[in-house]
């Protein structure tokens, strides 16, 4: 199997790719994907669209007769996208391989015509959504089921924790803010002289730097998280899905005030969130920050739920299982 690994940085969202990349990395089922020679790549591009443009590209026979096991076929594409990247995909997919796969985070509604005319164009054989409602819903789109059910996960040692009597960040909202929410608590807790992190200005990072960022999750004790159906209906819909920012504050030994997904708590098996209590907002997270330490046992609890069942190593074995049982 072959990793087309990510080349930009740029953006937080990239370190969750490269995380789940350096996990499969460190498999023997894979190795890095080398990008073809420009030329080559120029010639298969321009075909491509043009027997696309005649309705014939589908009509060429391709490998798929000589499948050999997903796991062990050195012609297996693999690629983890954060939104769908035809542009990172584009130097690979006109190549014939036995199999291709995807692992796609925020499969939005917007963007579900996109994906599904992605797949066809480039005859994906597997895609691997985050959120379950997503992988329903594409699926109801298409003839061939194709899109499987793989939750975010995380690699626990990427990220660091302070102890309980050393957490000096009372509250913290990473990323988008709930804005209804951090409107009826934001002044009153800055009244009473509790510490509340939050983005100040749109699209503006709280942590300059990941290392920033690791140790502002490790010296926090709450932590809001809520999901994307909730702060931008406009994108999500009523996709509700758990983001790795959960994750994060659980290895981060944060408690998390928000909401939890129907599925991250069929996954867990229980609640592992307290429920915002929007008729008394600063009272509930002023209530928890008095009693802390009686919450403790509840975080530990969901920090050894994720190290034992929501590591991308767990992924990365679930979507074995899923490429084994189709090959037999």
């Amino acid at each position: 199997m072959k990793l087309i690994v990510s080349t930009s940085n740029a953006h937080v969202s990239n370190d969750t790719v490269t995380e789940f990349e350096n996990e499969i990395l460190s498999s023997a089922e894979c190795v890095v994907a080398f990008k073809p020679r420009f030329l080559s790549f120029r010639f298969f591009v321009v075909l491509s669209r043009v027997l696309r443009k005649l309705g014939i590209y589908s009509m060429f026979p391709t490998a798929k007769y000589f499948l050999n096991h997903p796991l062990t076929d050195k012609k297996h594409l693999f690629s983890i996208m954060m939104g769908l990247d035809e542009y990172k995909y584009r130097a690979y997919g006109t190549y014939t391989y036995h199999c291709k796969s995807i692992y796609l985070f925020d499969a939005w509604p917007p963007d579900f015509n996109k994906i599904i005319n992605f797949v066809i164009n480039y005859k994906v054989d597997y895609v691997f959504v985050s959120a379950s409602q997503s992988k329903s819903l594409l699926n109801g789109k298409i003839e061939k089921k194709i899109f499987h059910w793989i939750p975010e996960g995380i690699q626990p040692g990427e990220y660091d924790f302070f102890e309980y009597s050393n957490k000096t960040i009372d509250v913290l909202a990473l990323g988008r803010k709930y804005d209804l929410y951090h409107n009826l608590i934001v002044d009153a807790l800055a009244e009473k002289g509790y510490s509340y992190l939050y983005e100040l200005k749109k699209g503006e990072l709280i942590f300059p730097t990941r290392q920033d960022f690791i140790e502002g999750l490790a010296k926090t004790k709450i932590s809001i998280c809520v999901p994307s159906s909730i702060t931008h209906p406009e994108r999500s819909g009523d996709i509700e899905t758990m983001t790795i920012r959960y994750l994060q504050s659980m290895v981060s030994k944060c408690l998390i005030v928000g909401h939890a997904p129907k599925e991250m708590i069929g996954l867990f098996g229980y609640n592992p969130v307290i429920e915002i209590n929007m008729s008394d907002p600063v009272g509930q997270i002023e209530a928890i920050l008095k009693d802390f330490d009686t919450y403790i046992p509840f975080i530990e609890k969901n920090y050894q739920q994720v190290l034992l069942h929501h590591t991308w190593s767990n992924r990365w074995n679930q979507m074995k299982n899923i490429w084994s049982n189709h090959s037999k």
